[in-house]
């Protein structure tokens, strides 16, 4: 051929360029750990001759592409057909990676997949994931509405066009220490094992079973941060009967009533808010929240049962309710407390909270708070209610004669907790209070003792008022 081709005459640069290229091309698949010296070898001086940075070889049947650079670094990947929608990954270098589990690992890629999806498409199906744990009643509605805060948390972590399969250890650790640094203590805590449940839920269908949050220490978040303690805050009789007394004032039968419910059964938030008429027994003596069941969540936390003696003051508000029921033709039938704003609703769980802070005395809170504080750092909260009715039950009990370890028991039973420890079994073999009734009828004296103990400092508070 002749030299006039290239419009420059052969020289010895040439020379071994064509040398080089004659070498490159002689290397044919499958690949040897020779052929590598070769081609590492041919490709600088092929690239330094047509000033490229790098040069590739294929095994295609394997999904292998092989990259060689100017400086003589040789990298694995793997690369698949448009058809195949699966996204390539770099494998690793040689000769630290020797060439045939190069091919093995590309081979695994293409058998079980490598997905493209970004971050924010895993986190859609993470959070259609949970919302169909609800329509199975495997979650509730509250705990679904808090994971939802925490996905959008996560969400503003990633760009949208992060792909979740090449989201690396590091692209994790900035991540927690950004939240480290913007959220408090318990937050950082809290989307950390948010964090770690998204990444067990989708790493084995969108990242080939890699869970690189798993990687990550337990502690990094808890030993950088200080973990918050429960508050030590609580209230006494004077403030109790003094929210009972101010709440009164409400604008709505159903405020009043609800604040006035939580602080003689000490049931939890959620529990005046999911109160159904249909849970009032037939004889009007008891309310009994039902327990969880296949198919169907409990009303309570424990999903076990829960009965709770009509005591005179629980009788006096279901009256009021079921009065202001029958006067209104419009309004929800099934729930007992219902939103004032709109009567087809039930009563809003922070609607309580606004509404205890609002009444509740001044200095109502008792206790030290600090940093960590997290229930009562605004004033009063729904908890303080919960946390007297335990202890003036204990107060009270013990007035009238029974022992310290019986009042704490009663407490337990009072407040819907379980003692495990003392006999884990006792739920699956003790039917002793289906035979007997003797636990309702302790419940009995112990809200009767609690009632009447508020009610009479009531008394005592409207006597000295003006």
């Amino acid at each position: 051929m002749p030299s006039t081709v290239t419009q420059s005459t052969l020289n010895a640069n040439n020379a071994e360029f064509l040398a080089a290229t004659e070498r490159w091309e002689a290397c044919k698949p499958p690949y040897t750990s020779s052929h590598m010296k070769i081609c590492v070898a041919a490709a600088k001086i092929i690239l330094a001759h047509v000033d490229k940075p790098r040069r590739s070889k294929y095994e295609k049947e394997n999904f292998l592409r092989i990259d060689f650079s100017k400086a003589g670094k040789v990298t694995f990947y793997a690369e698949f057909p448009k058809k195949m929608e699966l996204k390539g990954q770099r494998l690793g270098e040689w000769p630290e990676m020797a060439i045939q589990i190069a091919r093995e690992k590309a081979a695994s890629i293409s058998t079980e997949g490598l997905r493209a999806e970004s971050v924010h498409f895993v986190l859609g199906q993470y959070k259609a994931d949970l919302a169909a744990k609800v329509a199975r009643q495997k979650l509730g509605e509250h705990s679904f509405r808090t994971y939802c805060t925490r996905i959008k948390q996560i969400e503003q972590a990633f760009g949208e066009r992060d792909v979740f399969s090449d989201v690396n250890y590091h692209k994790i650790i900035a991540v927690l220490d950004q939240w480290i640094a913007t959220k408090s203590n318990n937050q950082a805590i809290e989307l950390f094992a948010e964090l770690r449940r998204l990444w067990k839920y989708a790493a084995p269908q969108f990242c080939n079973g890699q869970n690189v949050a798993a990687s990550v220490p337990d502690d990094y978040i808890s030993s950088r941060v200080q973990r918050p303690m429960p508050t030590r805050l609580f209230t006494d009789i004077e403030s109790i009967s003094l929210l009972w007394l101010n709440v009164a004032a409400a604008t709505s039968v159903h405020q009043k009533n609800a604040v006035r419910f939580m602080i003689i059964t000490g049931v939890r938030p959620v529990n005046v808010c999911n109160l159904k008429w249909d849970f009032i027994s037939a004889n009007k003596q008891e309310i009994i929240y039902p327990a969880g069941v296949i198919g169907m969540r409990g009303a309570m936390k424990t999903q076990k049962e829960f009965r709770l003696p009509i005591t005179p003051c629980i009788k006096r508000i279901l009256e009021e309710q079921v009065a202001w029921r029958d006067s209104v033709p419009d309004c929800n039938k099934e729930y007992v407390f219902l939103q004032p704003r709109d009567p087809h609703l039930p009563f809003a769980k922070r609607s309580l909270d606004k509404l205890v802070k609002t009444y509740s005395p001044d200095n109502a809170v008792k206790g030290v708070r600090h940093d960590g504080t997290v229930k009562g750092k605004e004033g009063a909260f729904n908890t303080m209610c919960r946390k007297f009715l335990k202890s003036n039950i204990i107060a009270q009990m013990r007035a009238r004669g029974y022992s310290r370890s019986d009042t704490k028991e009663i407490s337990l039973l009072c407040l819907h907790h379980s003692n495990k420890s003392a006999d884990p079994m006792a739920e699956h073999y003790d039917f002793s209070d289906e035979i007997l009734h003797e636990e309702i009828t302790l419940k009995r004296q112990a809200f009767e003792a609690h009632e009447a103990s508020i009610l009479t400092q009531v008394a005592l508070i409207r006597k000295k008022r003006p």
